[in-house]
């Protein structure tokens, strides 16, 4: 170099050549945001790429057009029509006409279009009435699905002998009776009126002037069950079953009123073989395993879920 900056003829400046190593090392990769931005530009170029994102819209706005034709479209079939009408047959004995068919219908369309709309607001989150109504409708269907099984003779004759004492005949009275109605004559009078007839026939003599049982007055052979049934009251049957053969007792108060009684037959309990309570032994046995295999099911369904109880430590 000259001093005015020159350089002299033929001279070129140095330059730093490199080494074989350095020209074998790669390029820096582009970061990964890059290579996304690339990708992605890369498909979207691509026709099959519109053609699917075009697709796809197509059929989120056809669903979304079919959920709202099938919200606010209501088909009432032949067969609706069929089930309202057996309904009203099941209700009142007799068969609808035309008019009451097209109203009951009226009130379908109606109770449909407010089912409809409370369902779009949330109405059954969090209800306990339909909370309790779809859980009785599931274990319906679930005992709908259990179809009933026949026990075999050993089946049956085993389970029998284990349940013998459900199937015997039930202890039994038969009686007389006297009776004073409370709501013509009041409690207390009425009351006064059976203990003067139990006094009088204890001794033989003739009883007040009675009134009609709206019931049988003679009871022949009825369980603690049956007498409970037809008289109600509190304890009418176990008085009725604590109270002497062959002598007037009482006053007994019944759910209509007083009572003298006179016990004319007591029949204890009478075991019975298989064979004279097969049928009511199959229907009681085929409604056992039923309800066990139903409860077989709910254990199936409870081992699939996890429970967290507040009430357990």
């Amino acid at each position: 170099m000259y001093n005015d900056g020159s350089a002299p003829p033929g001279w070129a400046p140095f330059a730093v050549k490199p080494s074989p190593e350095a020209a074998e090392l790669p390029s820096p990769a582009p970061g990964w945001r890059a290579r996304g931005r690339r990708w992605a530009l890369a498909v979207w170029r691509e026709p099959l790429a519109h053609f699917l994102a075009f697709g796809i819209a197509i059929f989120l706005v056809a669903h979304a057009l079919e959920a709202r034709s099938t919200r606010y479209a209501i088909h009432v079939t032949p067969g609706d029509v069929d089930r309202i009408a057996n309904s009203y047959v099941q209700q009142y004995g007799t068969a609808p006409d035309a008019g009451q068919i097209h109203t009951m219908v009226d009130n379908y369309v109606r109770e449909e279009i407010f089912l409809r709309e409370g369902l779009a607001l949330g109405l059954d989150k969090d209800d306990e009435i339909v909370r309790r109504r779809i859980a009785q409708k599931f274990d319906f269907l679930q005992q709908d699905m259990a179809v009933p099984r026949e026990p075999s003779e050993a089946e049956l004759a085993h389970w029998f002998a284990q349940h013998r004492g459900d199937f015997a005949l039930p202890a039994r009275r038969s009686f007389e009776q006297v009776y004073y109605a409370i709501d013509a004559r009041g409690d207390v009078a009425a009351k006064a009126l059976a203990q003067t007839a139990a006094t009088r026939l204890a001794h033989g003599q003739a009883a007040p002037a009675a009134d009609d049982f709206p019931g049988p007055k003679v009871i022949t052979n009825l369980g603690a069950d049956d007498i409970q049934r037809v008289f109600g009251g509190n304890d009418f049957a176990a008085r009725v079953f604590a109270a002497p053969v062959g002598r007037w007792s009482g006053p007994v108060r019944s759910g209509f009123g007083w009572h003298v009684l006179r016990i004319t037959g007591a029949q204890p309990e009478e075991p019975r073989s298989l064979a004279q309570a097969h049928n009511e032994a199959r229907q009681a046995w085929i409604q056992a395993d039923r309800r066990q295999r139903n409860a077989d099911t709910y254990r199936q369904l409870l081992a699939h879920y996890s429970v967290t109880r507040a009430d357990q430590r």
